[in-house]
């Protein structure tokens, strides 16, 4: 990867390059197993969701597909724009202020230039009283060793801590309200290796620790103190996409602090 040292950053086009092989590393055994439990949790996560707009931007376009839910009107957003998805540049979200019901960041923030810059758009596009779902892998974690080793495509991934995160979500005007983890297998290629470790997978989950390879925190934007009513359908407001331009981003090893 062409890396700028003095500037510790990576190119756009680098990023592009490692969202690619993070996806094909989907198809792996591992990978399915991080799809399919985290399919479970943002189904679970919806349920406290209702309105009319959804925006996903992130890691697997396929992610929603058949999940049931009250938000009717669903956009994929991402950095490559590859069909069903559609081209958007992170720091420059074309969304009028507070016109989505939900906006679910899928790992969005581990494969991004600036995840605080990315955050700040997706935040100021939902509506008081709206949601937005982060998931992001845990640091604290066997997928957290991975990257710190320096291990295929997860050394260079975001790995943005929940506590970190958790503020930033604070400054932003919301409030978490629930934390999920999942996959505490670490991210194996071998299915018959998965099998064998799913009595710890199980017991891990039943006592909900704090170590999963992928946590998702659900948070509420505040009202500023009126109480949050259910609103009337509305029109989608139009976008406006702009092209991609090039940027750069801090590369592994973030501070996980």
């Amino acid at each position: 990867m062409r890396t700028d040292l003095e500037a510790g950053s990576i190119s756009q086009a680098d990023l592009m390059r490692l969202l690619r092989e993070a996806r094909q590393w989907l198809e792996t055994p591992g990978g399915q197993m991080l799809l399919d439990q985290q399919r479970l949790v943002a189904q679970e996560c919806l349920e406290r969701c209702f309105g009319q707009h959804m925006v996903q931007y992130g890691l697997a376009p396929e992610m929603m597909d058949g999940q049931q839910s009250t938000l009717r009107n669903r956009w994929h957003f991402d950095l490559i724009g590859e069909p069903p998805s559609i081209p958007l540049e992170e720091s420059q979200w074309p969304f009028a202020p507070q016109s989505l019901d939900v906006v679910l960041l899928h790992h969005g923030l581990d494969f991004c230039l600036t995840p605080s810059t990315l955050l700040r758009e997706a935040g100021q596009a939902v509506r008081a009283g709206g949601h937005i779902l982060v998931f992001g892998f845990n640091p604290w974690s066997s997928w957290g060793w991975n990257h710190f080793a320096g291990r295929s495509w997860l050394s260079e991934a975001g790995f943005v801590s929940p506590a970190r995160l958790s503020d930033w979500l604070e400054v932003l005007g919301f409030a978490v309200e629930k934390r999920i983890d999942g996959c505490y297998l670490p991210p194996l290629k071998s299915q018959r290796v998965l099998n064998r470790l799913r009595p710890i997978e199980h017991w891990a989950a039943r006592h909900k620790l704090p170590c999963g390879g992928f946590y998702c925190l659900i948070a509420r934007r505040q009202m500023l103190g009126a109480m949050p009513r259910k609103q009337t359908a509305r029109a989608f407001p139009a976008l406006s996409l702009p092209p991609l331009v090039a940027g750069t981003r801090r590369t592994q090893k973030r501070n996980t602090k």
